[in-house]
């Protein structure tokens, strides 16, 4: 497993730069120099997401749709097995409930990020007129604790690593 994980790490690297380049290239521009819904790590409230559905282009929607949704679940399902695979080496040795919680968390961020992507794209497919307050905010609790979850993950995977190297 430790071999194929800078592998595994890189794929998921190489999925952030495409995300990132549509991101840039395409959603920004799309909707009037807007950030698009999932790079908000404070989240967004409804007026925020409205007047964002309200400028975003159809050429750009389509492409968040589409493009994004498929780059999302990939980078998902590949970053999120970096993550559990980083977890399960950097680990090794510890007390089984130690390396749970490790595990846990990365899980955690799996699901954070697939809901919050499942709320994103709802709310592109009811556009701002039949856009929902709740749905909104769901949304926006799931993008903050992505981000929240993410940075734990990260803090917790660094800590194991300085741990690992000081052995």
């Amino acid at each position: 497993m430790r071999r194929i994980l800078p592998y595994v790490a890189a794929l998921a690297a190489a999925l952030f730069i495409c995300m990132g380049y549509y991101a840039v290239s395409v959603l920004w521009p799309g909707a009037g120099g807007q950030a698009p819904f999932d790079v908000r790590m404070l989240g967004y409230t409804a007026a925020e997401a409205q007047r964002y559905l309200l400028a975003l282009s159809g050429e750009a929607r389509s492409v968040y749709l589409l493009e994004m949704h498929w780059l999302g679940q990939a980078f998902r399902l590949v970053f999120g097995l970096t993550l559990l695979m980083g977890a399960w080496v950097l680990s090794r040795g510890r007390a089984w409930w130690r390396r749970g919680i490790f595990l846990l968390l990365a899980l955690a961020w799996i699901g954070a990020d697939a809901t919050e992507n499942l709320l994103i794209n709802e709310m592109l497919l009811r556009g701002p007129v039949a856009l929902d307050h709740a749905l909104v905010d769901w949304s926006s609790l799931f993008t903050r604790l992505k981000f929240l979850l993410l940075a734990v993950c990260a803090v917790g995977l660094f800590g194991l690593w300085r741990q690992c190297r000081g052995r």
